[in-house]
């Protein structure tokens, strides 16, 4: 019997993506780290600069991220001393009296630090960056918690976990805290792509005891926005009774770590109270849902195929949607022969189709 391979598309999909909070690396510090199947090195130099370089000295191999220090805006070897500058990955000393070799120089990766993270650029033929991540809207605005942070290493692709986010049928048959799908508005524009949700989510999710008077379902509105397959900025308020406001935001992240691991981390963080042990309680009651939510997705991605041609219904336009959006991040030739270059009918909008179970990836 044949069967569709589990993950005919590459693990490794182009774009940003997290190699770091900015407050896990310190100035001087110096990590090793697996990205993309890849061995790199992670430093932060004097100036305060982050840069990513793959992991292996040209002169004998040693690896950089175990013993390398950082002097000044370069990088030293641990077994022989060569010197790399971060910014160029020129290599500037070489053993005591030794000429520098014209060919050794360390290969970086382009890195930028942003919203308090630090991004990496993958292409699988180290072409250049073709787009930026946006600014996170209200990230820097005052009168938020701390940040509470959840990392998993788990087996998946990040196709699928990114795709999760167009897949609205399955919150209510997977996800026991709102009453039926969201109503859903989907913009993608280049390389972000961006939800706004409708949905009423049970107030006994968050521990609000069902008591005469007090409604059982809050009215919730969420946005989200994605850069690419890799970040994810969720802005969720929240009305509840009395006239109070909830109102959340969480930065979720995906890393390819090899051919078939991903890092998925979570930063929630939720509007003050006033008054700090209150923001404290609700922020661990938020954080502890949403986590449970994730987990619960995480036992069937682990688990599932990837289907190039599903038997969609009408309700599913929004993951074929994105698909669609999908593709410009993935090698052209590499994706028509994951395909099998099948042809299908287009959904241009938001519309449901006429005839949703034929409707296949193109």
């Amino acid at each position: 019997m044949v069967t569709q391979p589990a993950h005919p598309l590459t693990p490794f999909p182009r774009g940003w993506y997290l190699a770091s909070y900015s407050d896990e690396l310190k100035v001087g510090e110096v990590k090793p780290l697996q990205l993309f199947g890849r061995d790199v090195v992670l430093f932060r130099d004097a100036g305060g600069v982050a840069h990513i370089a793959d992991a292996y000295c040209p002169h004998l191999g040693a690896h950089l991220g175990h013993g390398g220090k950082v002097v000044g805006g370069c990088i030293r070897c641990p077994f022989h001393g060569w010197t790399f500058d971060g910014a160029s990955g020129e290599c500037r000393t070489a053993s005591p009296g030794d000429p520098v070799p014209p060919k050794a120089r360390l290969d970086r990766w382009p890195t930028v630090e942003a919203s308090s993270m630090i991004l990496v650029w993958f292409h699988e033929q180290r072409a250049a960056p073709t787009w930026d991540v946006g600014e996170l809207a209200d990230f820097d605005e005052p009168g938020w918690s701390a940040w509470h942070h959840k990392d998993w290493r788990l087996r998946a692709r990040i196709q699928d976990i990114a795709e999760n986010d167009a897949d609205f049928c399955h919150t209510p048959a997977v996800h026991d805290f709102t009453d039926a799908a969201p109503s859903v508005e989907m913009d993608a524009e280049g390389a972000r792509c961006s939800w706004q949700l409708r949905t009423n989510i049970k107030l006994a999710a968050f521990g609000v005891p069902a008591l005469p008077g007090l409604p059982r379902f809050s009215p919730t509105e969420i946005a989200v926005t994605r850069w690419g397959l890799s970040l994810g900025w969720i802005y969720q308020s929240m009305q509840l009774p009395m006239g109070l406001r909830f109102r959340t935001q969480t930065l979720a992240t995906t890393t390819p770590l090899d051919g078939d691991h991903v890092r998925l981390t979570l930063r929630h963080r939720v509007r003050s109270f006033g008054a700090r042990p209150l923001t404290s309680v609700v922020l661990r009651s938020y954080s502890h849902l949403f986590n449970n939510i994730v987990a619960e997705d995480i036992a069937i991605w682990e688990h599932k195929i990837y289907r190039t041609r599903p038997v969609a219904s009408r309700s599913d336009w929004a993951i074929l949607r994105f698909r669609r959006w999908a593709r410009q991040f993935y090698d052209p030739v590499t994706y028509d022969a994951a395909f099998g270059r099948v042809a299908g009918p287009e959904l241009a909008s938001n519309s449901e189709p006429a005839d949703a179970t034929a409707q296949q990836e193109s």
